[in-house]
């Protein structure tokens, strides 16, 4: 049975984090290697990697069939005085979205480095104060609702290693305090790993609310030797905690059968986080998990 969601990757696959790193790789490069790799969509990325004239980069798209399949921020989201800032991350991201026929940002709080040394940490890692958590809750809707008011694009919280919603206890609190018309889920499976999620109840427990994935996965043993020292999230990266969909501990095919249980209809994003300065070969990695995700059933197409 064809599935019922399309493949994408992300510039994140290629070390991509923040737009303006002297270590990353050209974009052209990312474009290229994504279509070589098999995928038919890419992840915007941060703001200003890929053009920003909606002309040019729909071009540069259509010359790879490739379409664009989401935004995202990964900013501060518990900082008062970074807000503005976001604000304006948000609207140049949204439009971009809008233009190009991609409606989905991913909100994402950025790995700070009071949290970011204690990712996958549950019982260490400092907690925000109800004030603060009822600032940052507050700060998630304004920006959907530009989103969604301004641009037609709609928003999903994802838990991420290193930050404050990581863990499955602040997940289902912020899907408590977030309203399900105005924010939806991302639920990404390496990230769920790396924060001891229970994956597949996860995708139950929120099907209707899941609008996008993210496809990845953590090595066992660096997982486990991450833990273990105390590695902060970055590091972890540098360490190849994030490793070929096929080769970690998520399990896809119960992922695939997840999605289909949920009539799953978004985009699945594959991501595997490297060090940009490191000997990774992204191209490499990519074509692995397409060609693992089409060996289980979870691509409509084979890589030409």
């Amino acid at each position: 049975m064809p599935v019922a969601y399309r493949l994408a990757n992300a510039p994140c696959s290629w070390g991509v984090d923040f737009a303006d790193r002297p270590e990353n790789p050209a974009w052209t490069k990312v474009l290229d290697e994504a279509a070589a790799a098999g995928f038919s969509a890419i992840d915007l990325g941060p703001v200003g990697y890929f053009p920003t004239d909606p002309s040019q980069l729909k071009d540069e798209l259509a010359k790879r069939n490739l379409v664009l399949s989401a935004g995202g921020l990964f900013d501060p989201l518990t900082d008062p005085r970074a807000f503005e800032r976001v604000v304006d991350k948000t609207r140049r991201t949204c439009a971009i979205l809008k233009d190009l026929g991609a409606p989905r940002l991913v909100i994402i709080d950025r790995v700070s480095d009071e949290r970011g040394k204690y990712a996958g940490r549950s019982g260490d890692a400092p907690r925000l104060s109800a004030d603060e958590w009822k600032a940052m809750m507050g700060r998630i809707v304004e920006l959907a609702k530009i989103a969604g008011n301004d641009y037609g694009v709609k928003s999903y919280l994802h838990a991420h290693a290193g930050c404050y919603v990581e863990y499955e206890d602040e997940l289902d609190r912020a899907m408590s305090d977030l309203p399900d018309d105005l924010v939806g889920l991302c639920v990404d499976t390496g990230h769920s790993a790396y924060a001891g999620i229970d994956l597949i109840g996860l995708i139950r427990r929120y099907g209707s609310r899941i609008g996008h994935m993210h496809l990845k996965n953590i090595d066992k043993q660096v997982h486990a030797a991450c833990i273990a020292d105390g590695t902060g999230f970055f590091d972890a990266i540098a360490r190849g905690i994030f490793c070929p969909l096929g080769k970690g501990v998520v399990d896809f095919v119960a992922v695939r059968d997840a999605l289909t249980a949920i009539d799953y209809r978004g985009m699945a994003v594959v991501e595997q986080d490297v060090d940009p300065t490191g000997d990774a070969s992204p191209l490499s990695n990519a074509r692995e998990s397409f060609d693992y995700l089409a060996s289980i059933g979870m691509s409509s197409s084979v890589r030409g």
